[in-house]
């Protein structure tokens, strides 16, 4: 459908079905989603076999988190297929400030029940990589801000945009076939002030809210993990510690948040340390093997955690 056109404002708009069959970047999402909700069953089973000693369980609980994962992929795939398998209509806006996106009244009769998709996958409520908001909490109509784009991905053989912010995808624009180089330039001239002020901003940005809060989580998790007695006894005031340092890192600010993030580098490193001088390692354990492979990943966890805080990649 040729892009229309009005005098004022100008706002070229198009309408479109788009394929959930031939959308890559749909099928990435449902595996994360799906990935990202079995990872809660495998927290809950890894702390367990930790917590009760039984290290030669972690294999049997990392098989039930992935058959969770698969199945949770193939329901969410099916339940898409069924809805959706003709696509989903869509109505793109472009505006001086922003482009909005319309789900059409076939796609909104059925939509509210994929609204679990947007919940699990922890998304902002509005934001959507799926083009047709399928993993957008249900919502009919969402818009982005011209200056909330900092990155432009173009993929001209399947007619689509990827709108980007500092990390992650924000919007998909499926663009008609003989009309996806007049939109993409379109959006070139509307993002390429603010792409430009981005990257002479970028050393200064700071780490994205959504990010933080996700290391805050693990830090948490992680932490409580390292408390039960395991291969290298890691005593408990330590684990403790690295939550403490590693919250007061992620969230505080100036001179502090480097000298916190350099604590944070020394707990992991002390406390192994100490634990290898008092001779507190044990590996006659069934399944010690497997015990020790996790502590080791939550202990470099916290150390890089701590390094790249103070390193100021994370900010």
């Amino acid at each position: 459908m040729p892009v229309k056109h009005t005098d004022k404002p100008y706002m070229p708009q198009w309408e479109i079905n788009i394929s959930i069959t031939r959308n890559p970047l749909l099928w990435f999402q449902l595996v994360m989603v799906s990935l990202l909700s079995s990872s809660f069953l495998l927290f809950l089973l890894v702390g367990l076999n930790l917590y009760e000693h039984h290290w030669d369980d972690i294999p049997s609980s990392f098989l039930v988190a992935g058959v969770m994962a698969g199945g949770l992929f193939i329901a969410f795939s099916l339940i898409g297929l069924l809805m959706y398998g003709r696509g989903i209509p869509t109505r793109y806006v472009l505006k001086d400030k922003h482009i909005e996106q319309h789900t059409l009244s076939r796609g909104k009769k059925t939509l509210g029940l994929l609204g679990l998709f947007g919940l699990l996958s922890g998304k902002n409520a509005g934001y959507t990589a799926t083009g047709a908001a399928l993993l957008a909490h249900s919502r009919e109509a969402i818009a982005i801000n011209w200056n909330e784009v900092t990155k432009l991905e173009t993929f001209p053989e399947r007619h689509e945009i990827l709108l980007h912010n500092n990390w992650r995808t924000i919007m998909q624009v499926v663009c008609p076939v003989d009309q996806f180089d007049s939109i993409l330039k379109i959006i070139q001239e509307k993002t390429q002030n603010v792409q430009t002020d981005k990257k002479l901003e970028k050393n200064n940005q700071e780490t994205p809210f959504a990010f933080k809060l996700m290391l805050s989580f693990l830090a948490i998790i992680f932490g409580i993990f390292l408390i039960p007695r395991l291969p290298i006894h890691f005593v408990g005031i330590f684990a403790i510690a690295a939550i403490i340092f590693a919250l007061l890192s992620l969230w505080s600010s100036g001179v502090k948040r480097q000298v916190f993030a350099g604590i944070l580098v020394i707990i992991p490193i002390l406390g192994v340390s100490l634990a290898f001088i008092a001779g507190e390692i044990d590996m006659h354990q069934s399944g010690a093997i497997y015990a020790l492979a996790i502590e080791v990943i939550l202990l470099a966890f916290f150390l890089f955690l701590g390094l790249g805080i103070f390193l100021k990649f994370i900010k």
